[in-house]
């Protein structure tokens, strides 16, 4: 009984023995009941089709992780084993993790991608339109490296007074992508940028892995100015270069698009100015040329009048024709009238001998008109007779 050890000292001794026989091992399982905690740390279990062995990953270990692990995936880890006292379990503490088959980066370069792909961060619909002619460019860029001097240098030749802002920031390394994130930012809140330029030169994957970044990415869609990207060779591609309005496959080759080539424009310009001229040339002409056959069929004001007053004599002959005419059936007419009226006046009748009896101003026409003693007046062609009605007789 004196050399019996306690349940305590007997898993202490097997974890000693372990931790210093598996200082460091590798192991190859598929990643089973993951459980990220809110501490950080990892908890799961690798497995294969015959065993099992539970794994914790410590935060400052995962944070070194650039994909995200999942339950089915296939890993490879090192680390060390140890035991769990509380359960007397094995268990391997995870220092590093890489996927099996494709690289560490290349899976998480993937499934960001797809993650901000669903979001719709990659929509072309949402792409802003690039300004034809910049005033302003931001750039955000190493102010030390080469990239920045071959823009410069694109600049000068191709449009030497556009305004260039600097937004330095480290673009590799621990922390670069949210250096990054930030100095866009800064740029883009600024509103003195008409477009900003996110580049860098070339480099290994894990150089430009900044450009890979989520903060970076998020940074970028959120910009109100339109963003080009421009990382590496025009075979690196990033996850920047999806979400920007536009990705160019160097630094120089953003340079060149953002600017128009002053040169070219002068020219454009120079041809412009003449098809100008020669259409303005041939328009005049053409306006002339209307204006002097439109001007052969005007008619003069002056010989407009003597024409009108030549019309109005004529007319004036008709009319007085008419008139004429007229008055000379009416006279007809009237003599025609004048003779029937004077044929049938009672002084021709008288001129014939006959006479005209009046009582009281009466024409007396039948004896029972008057009674005998009654003063009469005799009408006769050249005067008139006071008569005695002295006996009246039928017939």
């Amino acid at each position: 009984m004196e050399n019996a050890l306690t349940v305590s000292q007997l898993i202490a001794s097997v974890r000693l023995d372990l931790e210093a026989k598996y200082r460091s091992v590798m192991l190859i399982g598929e990643i089973s009941s993951f459980k990220p905690w809110r501490s950080g740390h990892w908890y799961f279990d690798l497995k294969d089709d015959q065993a099992i062995v539970p794994a914790v990953m410590f935060k400052a270990a995962c944070d070194r992780v650039k994909f995200e692990a999942a339950d089915g995936m296939l890993v490879c880890v090192k680390g060390r084993v140890s035991v769990y006292a509380p359960q007397s379990k094995i268990q391997i503490i995870v220092e590093q993790m890489e996927p099996v088959g494709a690289g560490a980066l290349a899976l998480a370069f993937e499934q960001l991608k797809e993650k901000l792909h669903k979001e719709g961060l990659f929509d072309p619909s949402i792409k802003k339109p690039l300004p034809f002619f910049p005033r302003t460019v931001g750039l955000v860029t190493s102010p030390q490296g080469a990239a920045l001097q071959d823009m410069l240098r694109i600049f000068r030749q191709r449009m030497p007074g556009v305004n260039i802002l600097l937004g330095p920031a480290r673009v590799q390394g621990q922390g670069s992508s949210v250096e990054l994130a930030e100095t866009l930012r800064k740029l883009d809140n600024s509103g003195e940028c008409d477009v900003i330029i996110l580049s860098r030169g070339g480099g290994s994957l894990e150089d430009l892995w900044a450009f890979n970044e989520e903060v970076l990415a998020r940074a970028i869609y959120a910009c109100q100015t339109p963003i080009i990207s421009a990382v590496g060779h025009e075979t690196d591609f990033s996850i920047a270069d999806f979400v920007a309005d536009l990705r160019c496959a160097t630094p120089t080759h953003a340079a060149q698009t953002v600017v128009p080539d002053k040169a070219e424009l002068l020219q454009r310009l120079s041809v412009y100015e003449n098809r100008f001229h020669k259409l303005a040339k041939a328009l005049v002409s053409k306006v002339q040329l209307a204006l002097a056959n439109f001007s052969k069929r005007l008619i003069s004001p002056q010989a407009m009048l003597l024409q009108f007053a030549q019309r109005l004599d004529v007319q004036a002959q008709r009319l007085e024709k008419t008139m004429q005419r007229r008055m000379q059936r009416a006279k007809e007419r009237f003599g025609v009238a004048a003779a029937r009226l004077e044929a049938l006046s009672p002084l021709k009748v008288l001129l014939r001998g006959y006479g005209a009896v009046y009582h009281e101003d009466h024409i007396v026409s039948r004896i029972e008109q008057v009674k005998v003693g009654d003063s009469l007046s005799l009408r006769l062609s050249d005067g008139s007779l006071g008569v005695t009605v002295r006996e009246k007789n039928g017939i």
